[in-house]
């Protein structure tokens, strides 16, 4: 078994070995960016080829936002709530819609990889909505992961149903689980329940979407990870995140001192994600805040 910092430290070696490897238009297994002193590590491919060169029982936590497979292919629709006349549901060919057969063969791939590499008593958190994440409950119980909790995510001020042809969406999942039945659950519970004023927390989170000064089309709010984070891991843990996007994962983590791996395979967001972490676009500020942490 590897040690956290010789795993943080030496992964970029461990990847460099298989020069052969391919995703997308490059050929070397190299890190895109590097912050040293934010601990801060991010990778440019396809997230399976990568969580494949990282060493068994090594991680302390994954946050993973997997594709949700439930875009319409780019259509335009009609819009009659009063606003715009038209909506583009193009975000990016990963949130196309695909076949069932095509998801249960995406999700099961990662996820055997994440539950290989994850500590004992450790876990995963992945969100999705009701397009992805029954696919995604089906293949973390066939894999032997034990479910914990499903988180549901309510977003007070979601948009609107712009057909008006169903109920307004408002809420995404997020499911927690540990890597199997064994060992003792990796959670901070007397932590979160004195971050919520010393009452048990609940499993719905309710936030209000802040607004990003940069373009991205699935950007998860900081703070879903900020809870996440403080609740599944410890200062110094090492944190993974498969399908980074625009980089919340790594840019919560160094601010509440956690080591965190990043992966995305789109060059345009990796520039995105180095940007943010060097505070391009503002510094962090943690959200939440008990007595003893002042």
């Amino acid at each position: 078994m590897y040690k956290l910092s010789e795993t943080f430290n030496k992964l970029e070696s461990l990847l460099c070995a298989e020069q052969e490897a391919e995703y997308g238009d490059q050929n070397e297994l190299v890190p895109f960016y590097y912050n040293i002193d934010k601990k801060i590590k991010l990778f440019q491919g396809d997230a399976l080829s990568i969580l494949k060169k990282i060493p068994d029982s090594c991680i302390d936590m994954i946050f993973a936002d997997p594709p949700y497979f439930g875009n319409q292919s780019g259509l335009t629709i009609k819009r009659n709530d009063g606003h715009a006349d038209t909506f583009d549901t193009q975000k990016a060919q990963w949130a196309y819609s695909k076949s069932l057969s095509y998801q249960f063969e995406f999700h099961y791939a990662w996820l055997k990889e994440a539950q290989r590499i994850l500590k004992q008593g450790s876990t995963v958190w992945i969100t999705g909505t009701y397009h992805s994440i029954g696919v995604i409950n089906v293949v973390l119980q066939d894999l032997g992961f034990k479910i914990l909790n499903d988180i549901i995510l309510y977003k007070k001020n979601a948009p609107p149903n712009f057909k008006g042809s169903c109920f307004r969406a408002v809420t995404e999942t997020m499911l927690w689980a540990k890597k199997n039945v064994n060992g003792k659950t990796k959670f901070n519970y007397k932590y979160m329940k004195e971050l919520n004023g010393g009452v048990q927390m609940k499993n719905i989170w309710e936030y209000w979407a802040e607004k990003n000064p940069f373009r991205h089309p699935a950007t998860k709010q900081p703070i879903i990870l900020e809870y996440a984070i403080l609740a599944g891991s410890n200062e110094g843990d090492l944190i993974v995140d498969p399908f980074a996007g625009s980089g919340t994962t790594g840019f919560v983590a160094q601010e509440l001192n956690r080591k965190c791996i990043m992966i995305e395979l789109d060059p345009d967001y990796c520039q995105l994600i180095k940007k943010r972490i060097e505070g391009e676009y503002g510094e962090y500020r943690r959200k939440t805040k008990i007595k003893r942490d002042l």
